[in-house]
């Protein structure tokens, strides 16, 4: 099935309804001018940002931009430039301290066009080169065009933590970039691979994200705290930050206070609405608590919360993670408006598809699957939300920073101090040692499942993280190791819903506040995030300000597994699965049957690899190979209905399913017993009446849709029924005593009335004969007490099980009507298949 559209385009070129819109990205390139490219990359980050878009073509670069307006709706377009159009910008990402910037920039004889914090950065750089960048507060991604003195360039930046994303890559004499991989693919010239490094770290340690280089070869990351010069000459690439340790700040839990105060304000600002996240642990319920004490003293910026503040959770029924009770009480504590959603696993499996090709990368565990439920119940709401990443970087909130403290206070022999908060923590950390030994007769055989002569030509990647030095290894966590993964989940889950997500924790000032503490502000007397919870002393419940144990954004990973067996196994067996050149097939399907019958640990390996292959058959189709901007196949199974459009290549193109949308609790896409991927266009055709042409029914339904051999249309049977005139008025039909009798015996189905009725029954009659009849209901009779279901239609035949009967929901006439089966219907299939070129089914519809 083809369709007239252009391939090789994003789904969602075409005008999206406002409501649906997502959140900002930016895209281009240096080198000559295409503008077809630079509308194809830009067309691939709609779902970032439909309120706007914008292009700038230059002899040297392009420019593009998708944008969701935050702040200044009015007047906020992009490309924007300075007086004279010399200095031009694109960018994502929000600056929140742009009013002090812009009345220095005016102080400075800078003259302002518009309130966007857009223009703050155009006149900065103008003012200060590159050194702008460092006294940016705030997340961005940015690229400007410098065409002043000195001949043209391009200026890439990303922000101090590389909470916004931006990649870029080499394909021929371009050098693109953008806020996403799938907008750089758009080149046909970037031809591009799975990263065998990547993967190889990723199965055998869970690194990800902890270096430039992304898992598509030849595509990496700008590094935070970065900005890069591309010219004539190439691309060169330098830091405009770089975080400092000291202890030579002091422990002052107030200025902590004031400080996290200040950061939460100041993400405030908005002329849309603005919520939180709400987990229930100690990093978000401190940034509600601080956000409605400043909607209670009706700070200015907090106009953007409206009436009520709106607190958005994820919470799992009767599972130990779940954290309702500490979220109702942070909800009383503060008058909140709460929002819950209940993920599910066969909820996830469902839309794998889509988070894999939002995420563009592997992820750690199935825990982004609930914040990206959180994202899609906040899209109802607000625009912009609130969250606590970086809080356990910075704080030292994770379990195991403790451990790293407690050898450090054994290297600094500090032996006092060391006995005192090893005992203190003892609930903490006894549990924790104890399930560690208790699992050494069951460990997970990570290296026996990778095969070793993928192994053997990579370089293994060794685990540099510090373990005796407290600051040192939260700034690696901070930097490398934990908080970038976190933010591209954030970023990528946020922006498919249209959600701006902001960070108060990562606030500049407050970070190299606190990076200036002594270790014994952060681990002090067995307590975790030790000047936190000094400095909310009532503002936080006390429940949760003293909370011991940590559960963290996460899902009930393990329980999910189990209870969709079946399916992992599936895929862990399938041939695609077990010819990948990286794993034992076999062996990793046999590892996740001990794993599911407790004969081994519980460990994510598992999920690595379904993840890996899920984004393998994603983006690399079920050939593997190279990549280019051609959407590759979506030889995925269950995919969800909007990533599955944008990665068909199946029997029917992306665009012929553009103008498509499933029915409530279907899919576009299915996969067949054997394995086939079915893309499936649900056609809307005109009420069918007695004596009409199904074959120009079809047609009309059909339009601009054409199909070729190989394709499969399928109409119902019921279709087929009326046009032939066997839909009867139910009022014309005239049961027997035989009828009446048997109707009163048979189980009503949930999904029709089939015989259930003396009417239906009559016709049932009619067609096989009442002894027939008789002996189908004699021998389901006898084999009920076998457990042997539907043996009343196997000898009743099948002309008897496709009788229907009326039904509420059903297009009038046929609400009041009882239909027999089609008469003939392969000799209607052979017909009407000769009629369009393709094969035709009949079915139960």
């Amino acid at each position: 099935m083809s369709s007239p559209s252009p391939a090789g385009r994003c789904a969602g070129d075409e005008p999206r309804a406002r409501g649906r819109v997502e959140m900002c990205g930016i895209a281009g390139f240096w080198g000559p001018p295409d503008p077809d490219l630079l509308r194809a990359m830009n067309a691939c980050l709609r779902h970032r940002g439909p309120d706007d878009e914008g292009f700038l073509a230059h002899r040297s670069a392009s420019l593009g931009m998708r944008r969701l307006a935050i702040i200044d709706i009015e007047t906020g377009q992009q490309p924007l430039g300075n007086e004279d159009g010399t200095v031009q910008c694109v960018y994502n990402g929000e600056v929140y301290n742009y009013r002090e910037l812009r009345a220095e920039l005016e102080a400075a004889g800078h003259r302002f066009r518009t309130k966007s914090d857009t223009e703050v950065i155009v006149h900065g750089y103008e003012e200060w080169g590159p050194d702008c960048f460092a006294r940016l507060n705030g997340m961005w991604g940015v690229a400007l065009l410098d065409d002043r003195n000195g001949g043209p360039k391009l200026v890439l930046a990303r922000d101090h933590f590389g909470i916004k994303p931006l990649y870029y890559a080499r394909a021929g004499e371009r050098l693109l970039w953008g806020s996403e991989v799938k907008s750089l693919l758009q080149d046909r010239s970037l031809l591009t691979s799975p990263s065998d490094q990547r993967i190889h770290d990723y199965l055998a340690s869970g690194f990800h994200d902890h270096v430039p280089d992304s898992f598509f070869a030849g595509v990496r990351q700008l590094s935070a705290a970065s900005y890069a010069v591309v010219d004539g000459s190439g691309l060169a690439e330098h830091r405009y930050w770089t975080p400092e340790l000291s202890e030579s700040g002091s422990i002052d839990p107030e200025e902590f206070r004031a400080l996290f105060e200040k950061a939460v304000e100041r993400r405030l600002v908005a002329e849309v609405p603005v919520g939180t996240c709400l987990s229930g642990g100690l990093d978000s319920s401190t940034i509600v608590c601080f956000m409605s004490d400043l909607l209670q003293k009706q700070v200015p910026d907090a106009a953007s919360l409206g009436d009520h503040l709106k607190t958005f959770s994820a919470v799992f029924d009767g599972d130990p993670i779940d954290e309702r009770q500490y979220i109702e009480l942070v909800l009383e504590a503060t008058g909140a408006e709460s929002h819950l959603v209940h993920p599910k696993a066969e909820q996830f499996l469902e839309e794998v598809g889509q988070v894999v090709w939002h995420q563009e990368e592997p992820m750690v565990s199935t825990g982004p699957y609930a914040q990206w439920c959180v994202m899609r119940k906040a899209h109802e709401e607000v625009t912009v939300l609130l969250d606590g990443q970086g809080g356990d970087e910075l704080l030292a909130g994770y379990v195991p920073y403790q451990f790293v403290y407690l050898r450090q206070l054994l290297r600094e022999r500090d032996y006092p101090r060391f006995a005192r908060e090893a005992w203190a923590a003892r609930d903490v950390l006894w549990p924790l040692l104890r399930r560690r030994l208790g699992e050494r007769g069951r460990r997970f055989p990570v290296l026996q499942l990778i095969r070793p002569e993928f192994r053997s030509k990579i370089v293994p990647a060794t685990d540099p993280r510090v373990r005796d030095d407290l600051k040192q290894r939260l700034l690696q966590d901070l930097t490398t190791y934990s908080l970038p993964s976190l933010l591209r989940y954030e970023d990528r889950n946020s922006m498919a819903f249209s959600i701006e997500s902001r960070v108060p924790y990562l606030d500049q000032e407050l970070v190299e506040w606190i990076l200036r503490l002594p270790p014994r502000a952060l681990v002090d007397g067995g307590w975790s995030r030790a000047i936190l919870r000094e400095g909310l002393k009532g503002v936080l419940p006390e429940a949760i300000r003293l909370r011991r144990w940590k559960v963290g954004f996460t899902t009930p990973e393990f329980r999910w597994l189990r209870a969709e067996r079946a399916w992992i196994q599936g895929l862990l067996r399938s041939p695609l699965f077990c010819s990948r050149p990286y794993w034992d097939g076999p062996a990793v399907a046999d590892a996740f049957d001990a794993l599911c019958e407790d004969r081994l640990e519980e460990h994510p390996f598992i999920w690595r690899t379904v993840n890996l292959e899920v984004w393998l058959r994603t983006f690399f189709g079920s050939a593997g190979g190279t990549v280019t901007g051609r959407r590759p196949e979506a030889d995925l199974m269950r995919l969800g209905d909007e990533a599955a459009v944008e990665l068909a290549g199946t029997p029917v193109a992306a665009a012929a399913l553009r103008d498509f949308r499933p029915n409530p609790g279907h899919h576009l896409f299915q996969q067949a017993p054997g394995g086939a991927i079915f893309a499936r266009a649900p056609l809307h055709s005109r009420k069918v009446a007695a004596g009409d042409d199904l074959a120009a029914a079809l047609g009309d339904a059909l339009g601009e849709l054409r199909v070729e051999a190989g394709d499969l249309l399928a109409l119902s049977e019921k279709a087929v029924a009326v046009s032939q005139g066997r839909s009867v008025p139910v009022t014309e039909i005239r049961p027997g005593w035989p009828a009446r009798l048997l109707s009163r015996f048979v189980r009503r189905s949930p999904v029709g009335i089939g015989i259930a009725m003396p009417e239906t029954m009559q016709l049932a009659i009619e067609e096989a004969g009442l002894p027939r009849i008789l002996l189908a209901a004699a021998a389901s009779v006898a084999a009920r007490p076998l457990g042997r279901r539907g043996t009343f239609y196997r000898v009743a035949g099948p002309q008897v099980a496709a009788i229907d009967g009326p039904t509420p929901y059903t297009i009038p006439p046929s609400n009041t009507h009882a239909k027999r089966a089609p008469a003939n219907p392969d000799r209607v299939s052979r017909q009407l298949a000769a009629r369009f070129g393709c094969e035709v089914a009949i079915v139960d519809a």
